[in-house]
């Protein structure tokens, strides 16, 4: 039940953009600052973007896009949402993703390719459940399926 809440907690905390320090404790480091900081983050958002374009199930998404600004935009979404000290300003999931018709394979196909980005950078097992669990998380809004408000 507690991890039932702390994923709730974490995901309002995302949604509405309070740093996870926020709610984790002042002494208590960011999954931003366990992750390496932007750098950190940057180069697992480098990987995982280079995974999925190698991927044969999703690379047909990425093809003609601007690698330089997707990677811009989703290191700033995932470091304003593992804690960082930043907002994110960009736009939500559900925009973002709402004419690629995606499917729940594909959505689970481009998780396997963060996780093992994340791996690849060396992140440890609790902070690879948690990005894992975040994912998950996001998964109604990247699907189109999440009801409004909540």
């Amino acid at each position: 039940m507690q991890a039932i809440r702390t994923l709730r907690t974490l995901t309002f905390a995302l949604i509405v953009g309070l740093p996870i320090a926020a709610i984790a404790g002042d002494d208590a480091a960011t999954l931003y600052e366990r992750l390496g900081g932007w750098a950190g983050i940057n180069s697992i958002v480098s990987d995982t973007i280079a995974a999925h374009r190698a991927n044969p199930e999703i690379a047909h998404y990425f093809e003609g896009v601007d690698v330089d600004q997707l990677e811009a935009h989703v290191t700033a979404f995932f470091a304003a949402g593992s804690g960082g000290p930043d907002k994110y300003a960009g736009r939500d999931m559900t925009t973002t993703h709402s004419d690629m018709g995606l499917s729940d394979a594909d959505f689970d196909s481009a998780v396997a390719d963060v996780l093992a980005a994340l791996d690849k950078n060396g992140v440890g097992p609790g902070e690879k459940a948690e990005v894992a669990a975040i994912l998950e998380s996001l998964r109604p809004a990247v699907m189109g399926t999440a009801s409004p408000g909540g």
